[in-house]
């Protein structure tokens, strides 16, 4: 059963939440990657990496001490020969970034992990513990820091709320009709 959580951040938010992913050096992979591709970490510094890589609107967050990444190769489409990671069998987070649009407005993310396989009981495999510690901990980092949303469902960053609420930024849900949302308090 897939574990999410909905959100709004700036850059510098952003930056915030991976200076609090260093202390578990999760390293990040692209959606798809040739397979001379090498991971690097999930850190404030390397930040500027998520803009200019493929990770530039979503990736994953491996988590090297909970498991190994699996890979597969894809088959069909214009990505044939090139990999990606399986979601199911890897110790890993997808994570779609908050970025601005055309229109200058925040767009919303999510973390998303598959933290326990549903189907066939006798198949079933759990995620390591570590793994579900690593997504609590994010989750308390956002009930901490960030604001709520009205109408509810989504965590509003310290800088992205502040400038909500100035009225410099509007904070928009991702996909074609998004709905839009202010901050709580």
């Amino acid at each position: 059963m897939a574990a999410t959580l909905f959100f709004f951040m700036t850059p510098e938010d952003e930056q915030v939440l991976l200076r609090q992913l260093e202390t578990r050096a999760f390293e990040v992979y692209p959606e798809i990657f040739d397979a001379d591709f090498i991971p690097f970490a999930a850190s404030a510094e390397n930040q500027p990496l998520l803009d200019e890589s493929a990770c530039a609107s979503a990736c994953y967050l491996h988590l090297p001490a909970a498991g190994e990444a699996v890979a597969r190769v894809l088959r069909r489409g214009p990505n044939a020969g090139r990999l990606e990671l399986d979601e199911v069998a890897s110790a890993v987070f997808h994570y779609e970034r908050s970025l601005i649009d055309e229109d200058g407005a925040l767009r919303s993310g999510r973390l998303w992990a598959e933290l326990v396989a549903v189907g066939d009981k006798t198949r079933r495999e759990r995620k390591p513990d570590l793994l579900h510690v690593a997504f609590e901990e994010i989750r308390t980092y956002f009930k901490r820091r960030a604001v709520h949303s009205n109408p509810p469902g989504f965590f509003i960053g310290p800088d992205a709320a502040r400038k909500a609420k100035a009225g410099g930024l509007t904070l928009r849900e991702a996909g074609r009709k998004g709905g839009r949302f202010v901050p709580h308090r």
